[in-house]
């Protein structure tokens, strides 16, 4: 599992490896039923801690993306949880806010923070082709 950590981010490492192993889900390079590869291994290959590692499988199973299978390991869920609409809409207005005010932050305009998301989005549409 290709997941690079920048130990020097403000950003949580476990909360790095979150966002990562969804955006190999998102971009079909991690399919549903794949095996992730276990605690040990996982914390070796990041260089992290195995509880960090652990954390970051207890999140992925916390939010449905994740089953973990008690004496055979962790696996990407078949299908996703299903959330209520309210929930999906609370969920993502809080992380737009949080990119909005970062962005304003830095000092950009709203139409450059728009840029932003769609080339991200650009980029993840070209990950699954």
């Amino acid at each position: 599992m290709k997941i690079k950590l920048d130990y020097h981010s403000s950003q949580p490492l476990y909360q790095q490896a979150v966002l990562q192993i969804k955006r190999l889900i998102v971009t079909k390079k991690l399919k549903a039923g794949e095996k992730l590869p276990s605690i040990r291994v996982l914390a070796k290959e990041l260089q992290i801690n195995p509880t960090t590692t652990n954390r970051i499988f207890s999140q992925l199973a916390k939010e449905g993306i994740v089953t973990q299978r008690p004496g055979l390991g962790v696996f990407v869920a078949d299908t996703p949880v299903p959330f209520s609409p309210k929930y999906i809409q609370q969920e993502l207005n809080r992380q737009a806010l949080s990119f909005l005010v970062e962005g304003l932050r830095f000092g950009l305009k709203y139409s450059e923070i728009a840029k932003i998301l769609d080339q991200q989005y650009q980029t993840l549409q070209q990950e699954t082709q």
